[in-house]
């Protein structure tokens, strides 16, 4: 599956600020290319990995801005990309979001009142496959999911 990404018939990035309006411009980045790609029949399971990863990376993969100071003032933000790759290749859509922070994520189980917490477990619900290697120059690390078409049923 790793030549989805590496080497795929259609591909396209978008680099984000790490910020709170990341996950709604990935989405709607992630509908524009499949929907132009013809892959609308992996339109939703698509947006929703691409919008848990995005958020994910917006929330965990900040790096501290050196030049804030505690108490931090409201202007005073990390400066941090995300970088959203969409790729396409025989049927399977690869997705890629990298962030600066070399923790991998982590899933976790949430308790049933808690109001986040389940978007990896949403991510592994949706996605055929997916994982986390940290960049080669250690700055970071990257998500990849991949989907792939439903096989069409065999008749007879």
């Amino acid at each position: 599956m790793g030549s989805v990404i590496d080497a795929p018939e259609q591909q396209t990035s978008l680099r984000l600020a790490a910020n709170d309006r990341a996950p709604g411009r990935a989405r709607s980045f992630t509908r524009n290319a499949l929907t132009a790609w013809g892959a609308g029949d992996l339109l939703d399971q698509a947006v929703l990995i691409v919008s848990e990863l995005t958020t994910n990376a917006e929330r965990h993969g900040r790096t501290p801005d050196p030049s804030c100071v505690l108490p931090a003032s409201a202007d005073c933000e990390p400066v941090d990309e995300i970088t959203l790759t969409l790729a396409l290749q025989a049927g399977v859509v690869g997705i890629e979001v990298e962030d600066k922070s070399p923790q991998p994520p982590v899933p976790r189980i949430p308790s049933l009142y808690a109001i986040s917490g389940r978007g990896l477990c949403l991510v592994s619900a949706m996605a055929d496959v997916w994982t986390a290697c940290p960049l080669k120059d250690g700055s970071g690390k990257r998500v990849i999911a991949f989907i792939k078409r439903a096989e069409p049923p065999v008749t007879p």
